[in-house]
């Protein structure tokens, strides 16, 4: 009996040491080798300085920034979440009508019947990175001459049309599609505002002491 009690648990050491250490420790190394960066959550760093996830998505509260999609939660990544009710409800076609509303006065010109349904549509995480590669086309324009209106305000001269190749550049580097074949394609905005951040900087528009 004793002999069979401590067969067993030789065997569940081992097990314990292959699933709980060796496999996932394993994996984590495998991870970060093929995709770096994955295995740590994905790190935004900017001067060395960790400022959050490219998962998750965060407020950009500035023209000159790619909007994500709207949040329940405010953006706060210590939960997740949408609104709590039926989208039939007036509350939920109210908030649909807030966010189309604040879409178009923020992009002027922009036909209500090309803006994408989630860019209006508050995600179910509340934290999703990802719009529609359209939706950022839209935004593009905008982008651009904020950019360029922003760096006028610090004395700093930049180019619409550099500004506007660099946008659509970095839109373009993180196009995907979401299904291969026929999947509709998206973009990263967290990748995307990031990318902004540091052209800002290279640029003398923005220094890195307004980060912290």
């Amino acid at each position: 009996m004793l002999r069979i009690f401590r067969g067993s648990l030789v065997i569940a050491v081992i097990i314990f040491v292959l699933l709980g250490l060796v496999i996932p420790t394993a994996t984590a190394l495998i991870t970060e080798k093929v995709d770096p960066g994955t295995g740590n959550g994905n790190q935004i760093k900017i001067n060395g300085k960790v400022f959050g996830s490219y998962y998750l998505a965060q407020a950009f509260n500035r023209s000159y920034f790619f909007q994500p999609r709207p949040s329940a939660i405010d953006f706060n990544q210590s939960s997740s979440g949408a609104l709590c009710c039926s989208p039939n409800t007036n509350a939920s076609l109210l908030q649909l009508e807030k966010n189309l509303q604040e879409f178009e006065q923020m992009n002027k010109n922009v036909s209500v019947s090309k803006i994408p349904g989630e860019v209006i549509m508050d995600s179910d995480s509340g934290l999703d990175p990802n719009i529609p590669l359209s939706a950022a086309l839209l935004e593009e324009p905008r982008v651009a001459n904020s950019i360029v209106s922003f760096a006028s305000s610090v004395n700093v001269t930049l180019k619409l049309k550099p500004v506007s190749s660099f946008l659509n550049n970095t839109i373009n580097s993180t196009e995907r599609q979401n299904f291969p074949i026929f999947g509709s394609y998206y973009v990263n905005i967290m990748y995307i505002d990031v990318q902004i951040i540091i052209f800002l900087m290279n640029n003398n528009v923005l220094q890195s002491s307004s980060l912290n």
